[in-house]
This record gives C-alpha cells, sequence and structure tokens, in this order.
C-alpha cells in the first residue's frame, strides 16, 4: 500500500485574478503522495501553502483558479472534472480540515446536525444509520456521547477540532488535508491531537497533507517533507534527512528560526527581508534578495528542482538545480 502512489500534483498553477495583475500563489509545484504516507508542507505566510491546498480540494472561487496542471487522484485529475463530478469525490475520496473549526462549524446548528447532515449529503443512507456512523467517529477521536448534542460554543478548542477531524473522516476518505489545523490552540492540545492523528492513520489508513509553517512540528511527525518558497517548492524529501541536512538556504533559515531543546545556548537567526510579490515576482531565483550565499548568477535564472538523491530534490544552484 505504501508504495502505491495516491495523488500526484503536476505542474499546477493555480492563484487570484485581481486589478493590479494575476497573483500566482502556486508557481509549477509537482508532488506526489504514497498511500499511508504523511506529507508536510511547510514555509513562511504567503508562500501559497493553502492556495495548494484549495486547488487540490477545488475550492477555489470567485477570482480565484486554477490556470494549468493536473491534480491526479488514483489517475483521475481532479482539475479537469465539473463541479457535479468533483462533489462526488469531495469527502468520499479526499477531504479538508480547515484552519479555524470555530468558523467552520455552524454556531447555530449542534454537533449531531452537523455530522448527521454531512453523512446524508454523500451517501443515501437512513437518518439512523447515519447518526450511528457519526456517533461511532466521535468515539475515534474521544469524544463523549453527551457531547453529542452540544453546539460548538459550548466546547473547548480542543473538542471542536477533534469534531472537525471526525467530520473529515465521517466517509473515510484516503486523504486527509489539514490547513494549519493547531493553530490557536496550546501546546497539549496540540500534542493530543497530533497523536490522535497518528492513531487514526494508522488504524483507518489514509494519507495526510498536513500544512503548518512550523516547521519544527513537521519534523516529528512527517514522512516527507516539502518546503515552499512564493509559489514554489524550494526542497523536498524524507523528513529526517532533510532535517538533518538541509539543503536549500531558504530551508536552512526556517531551521534556524527555531531554537534547540538540546545542546548549549545560541543566537537565533531568522531570514531578513521579505517575501517578493507573486504579481511580477523577480527574475532568477526568488530567494536571492534575502540569501546570503546568493551570485549573480541566481539572478538570471529560475532554478527548478534537482535530484540530490532517491525521493531528494533541492532547488538551488548550490545543490545541482539547473537555471
Amino acid at each position: 500500500m505504501a508504495d502505491t502512489t495516491l495523488l500526484e500534483i503536476d505542474h499546477l498553477k493555480a492563484g487570484y485574478a485581481t486589478k493590479a495583475g494575476f497573483v500566482r500563489a502556486v508557481d509549477d509545484v509537482s508532488l506526489s503522495l504514497r498511500r499511508g504516507e504523511f506529507l508536510g508542507i511547510a514555509g513562511e505566510s504567503g508562500c501559497g501553502k493553502s492556495t495548494l491546498a484549495y486547488a487540490i480540494m477545488r475550492l477555489l472561487r470567485d477570482s480565484a483558479r486554477i490556470e494549468s496542471g493536473r491534480i491526479l487522484l488514483e489517475g483521475t485529475d481532479l482539475a479537469g472534472l465539473d463541479e457535479a463530478d468533483m462533489n462526488g469525490y469531495r469527502w468520499t475520496k479526499l477531504s479538508m480540515v480547515f484552519q479555524s473549526a470555530m468558523n467552520a462549524l455552524n454556531p447555530v446548528l449542534s454537533i449531531e446536525e452537523q455530522l448527521v447532515d454531512a453523512v446524508l449529503a454523500h451517501r443515501s443512507i437512513p437518518r439512523a444509520a447515519a447518526r450511528d456512523l457519526a456517533m461511532e467517529m466521535l468515539e475515534l477521536v474521544d469524544i463523549n456521547a453527551d457531547r453529542f448534542s452540544s453546539f460548538p460554543h459550548q466546547l473547548s478548542g480542543g473538542m471542536r477540532q477533534r469534531i472537525m477531524i471526525a467530520m473529515a473522516l465521517l466517509l473515510r476518505p484516503d486523504l486527509l488535508i489539514m490547513d494549519e489545523p493547531t493553530t490557536a490552540l496550546d501546546v497539549v492540545v496540540q500534542r493530543s491531537i497530533l497523536q490522535k492523528i497518528q492513531e487514526l492513520r494508522q488504524r483507518l489508513g489514509f494519507s495526510v497533507i498536513f500544512i503548518t509553517h512550523d516547521l519544527s512540528l513537521l519534523v516529528e511527525i512527517s514522512d516527507s517533507l516539502a518546503i515552499m518558497y512564493a509559489g514554489k517548492v524550494c526542497e523536498y524529501g524524507p523528513s529526517r534527512e532533510l532535517y538533518g541536512a538541509p539543503a536549500h538556504p531558504y530551508t536552512k533559515g526556517l531551521m534556524n528560526s527555531f531554537p534547540s531543546l538540546t545542546g548549549p545556548l545560541g543566537r537565533m537567526s531568522g531570514i531578513e527581508g521579505q517575501a517578493p510579490g507573486l504579481i511580477d515576482p523577480p527574475p532568477g531565483c526568488r530567494f536571492a534578495p534575502r540569501c546570503a550565499l546568493a551570485e549573480p548568477r541566481c539572478l538570471s535564472g529560475d532554478p527548478v528542482l534537482a535530484e540530490l538523491s532517491p525521493g531528494r530534490a533541492c532547488a538551488c544552484v548550490r545543490c545541482g538545480g539547473s537555471l
């Protein structure tokens, strides 16, 4: 199962049309995900992580759109499906846990109503059977049955987030996308939620795309890591390898932004400057204006991902990335 490719993103471009021009928040991204794999995507705010997630789910609306590329789920190109066909995939084949559970849950409906309605929207089964399915999933995420009739405001942030996880897994999808699901939760609740995700993944066998700006969190829980900067993937590989020996200067900068829990005390160093605008990004490597190791050639050509080892790639001329 782990050797079977579930999702393949092929040269995907997506973004937002504005009066000033098209903001290409996802610019020629290619990634693959195996069955049962946990893929972490990290990067600064505004680097395109959430846009990528919404593009995979086909939830880009209004001025947002997919420009080109393919999103292959078990060989089916989701980018080419009409809305009716895509609705047949959402929540049954792939689902998403959004960043703010309180905003995602309807404040005037009970947890029971929302979970049962989610089942009935995608399956033609009796309401009693839908209710039993919802109760079963709540038990899996450690929510007591007496909370089934509660409203969102009556629950803690950790409970609401576990309910969102239960809702996303109701119909046993093959892929679960999580967009910063632990934001604004304290570290103890974060830990319990991450442990629950890992436990459910082992039990149910689904794959995970986990999006966050917290790289130290991803290293611990993910199998593979993709580092995004200014709409592009600049480094990709197994989590432990990437953490132990980051190749791209941007990845190294992210690593240096988090204090070590062991060893001698050292001065923290961030990344100076800010990410470029995505309407008209500068020529060459997009990280070059902030990179202390930039060379003249970095300003003239955009490096592409080059394979460093099996399953490991980096988009930098210093690690073999061609311009």
